[in-house]
């Protein structure tokens, strides 16, 4: 009988982790083709980068060295120029005008006569007055020794005395009375309006005239209730009258409600001003600028200079003749100028001309370095 061959068995082991191996190798492969494309990838973008910086030329700008400077947060406000007194003088008495003394823009002082009105009335009931009221004065004088002998009852004797004491309160209203036929200004100033007329006749509370105290003016503006507490501390503003080619005059704080005056919610503050030319005229517009807050040590860029992406704030510097991108925050804004809190150091060049004509890493020529945001336009 023909014996059988027999074949070797293959280790089972070895059929068990073939599928992993090819897995491992081909999972070897992949990372190293990834690799390698990845590589590759970076390769032509470096290069496609490196020839489009050689194709594009510098762009010219304008850069701003950093140096710290007073930086102020200010509130400018419109107000209106009033008088510091503004005096409607009114007829006290009836009675016909008989004389005017002053036309319209004349200088008054305090007492000067400004209107005279027929006295004839007056005078002869005052002289009426005055003669009863000597008559009843000698009566007085007679029955008094007759009183003090017992002579006369005292009731003749008190009614005489009151009799006096009347016609003398009647006679120092007719005096009154007589005065005020005599209308003069209270206050010192300019006579504004003038509504007396010679020949017109004037019933009581009916206006005379209207005389403005300027010699020193009032500023009126209306203080947002957000700045109520940044006012309340300060005492001394600058005002801008521009009619009077932007003239600047000091404002003392003289009165701030502590209440708001209208929907706006707006609490009237005003300024006392001095005016001894009478060249600041009631009625003028004035800009009133608060200093809330100073900032002694600041860096300040244009307002334009800074780029929004995103709410978020960049800069381009120029480092070497390149381009950088540099986000930064923002503080205050002081005119034109905005407070960079973060992001910056003194020394170091903001693009402040040119900034959104350049990419980073792009090649730049500074045509103008200035240190003050002002000298970019000289």
């Amino acid at each position: 009988m023909q014996e059988k061959k027999l074949k070797p068995k293959e280790p089972r082991s070895l059929n068990r982790f073939l599928p992993l191996l090819i897995l491992l190798v081909l999972l070897l492969i992949a990372v190293a083709l990834g690799a390698r494309v990845k590589s590759e990838k970076n390769r032509l973008l470096e290069e496609k980068s490196n020839a489009v910086s050689q194709e594009r030329p510098p762009v010219n700008v304008v850069v701003q060295e950093l140096v710290p400077a007073m930086l102020r947060d200010r509130l400018n406000l419109p107000g209106m120029i009033e008088p510091w007194e503004d005096l409607n003088i009114l007829a006290e008495v009836r009675g016909m005008v008989e004389e005017v003394l002053v036309k319209e823009g004349d200088h008054v002082n305090q007492g000067d006569l400004i209107v005279k009105l027929d006295t004839r009335d007056y005078e002869n009931t005052r002289n009426s007055i005055k003669a009863a009221y000597n008559l009843a004065l000698t009566n007085l004088k007679r029955l008094s020794g007759l009183h003090e002998q017992e002579i006369i009852a005292q009731s003749q004797y008190d009614t005489i005395k009151t009799e006096v004491e009347s016609l003398g309160a009647d006679l120092a209203i007719a005096e009154l009375q007589l005065k005020r036929c005599y209308i003069r200004s209270s206050i010192s100033g300019f006579v504004n309006v003038l509504s007396a007329k010679k020949g017109l006749y004037l019933a009581v509370a009916d206006p005379v005239a209207t005389v403005l105290d300027i010699d020193r003016v009032k500023v009126s503006v209306g203080i947002p209730e957000t700045d109520v507490d940044a006012v309340r501390r300060i005492d001394r503003f600058e005002v801008i009258i521009e009619a009077l080619q932007n003239k600047k005059v000091i404002g003392a704080k003289y009165f701030l409600a502590v209440a708001p005056e209208s929907q706006a919610q707006v609490y009237r503050l005003e300024l006392e001003v001095a005016n001894e030319s009478a060249d600041i005229l009631p009625g003028m517009f004035a800009r009133v600028e608060i200093i809330k807050q100073e900032f002694p040590e600041a860096l300040a860029i244009p307002l334009y200079a800074v780029i929004s992406r995103d709410n978020k704030h960049y800069v381009y510097l120029e480092e070497d003749s390149v381009a950088k991108i540099r986000e930064v925050r923002l503080g205050i804004l002081d005119g034109w100028q905005i407070q960079v809190t973060e992001g910056l150091s003194p020394g170091e060049r903001v693009i402040v001309v040119g900034q959104r004509s350049v990419d980073t890493d792009q090649g730049l020529n500074v045509v103008k370095k200035v240190t003050n945001p002002s000298e970019i336009t000289r």
